[in-house]
């Protein structure tokens, strides 16, 4: 599904675009987005859980996935996480 290598993206971006919606975005080890997509939820689903879970399902559909207790925050309401290659454990 991507067109880049395992060792080009570096990380996701979780970001809260608007009330209800979060921007999930791989970014490159050299800063450039190679993807982009959203996480729309109910008031009840907005918790740290639920928006780690849309960003790990995000990111598997790059062939990507984060450690949870890798996850930082960027301020209020965004959060980056250091991607790994799928397969690698």
């Amino acid at each position: 599904m991507a067109d880049f290598t395992a060792s080009q993206a570096a990380v996701v971006r979780i970001e809260r675009a608007e009330e209800g919606r979060w921007d999930l975005t791989v970014i490159s080890d050299s800063g450039v987005r190679m993807g982009h997509g959203e996480y729309l939820f109910d008031a009840a689903g907005d918790d740290a859980a639920g928006e780690q879970a849309a960003a790990l399902d995000f990111v598997r559909d790059y062939g990507f996935r984060f450690e949870s207790d890798a996850v930082v925050a960027d301020g209020p309401d965004a959060y980056w996480a250091p991607l790994l290659p799928i397969d690698a454990r």
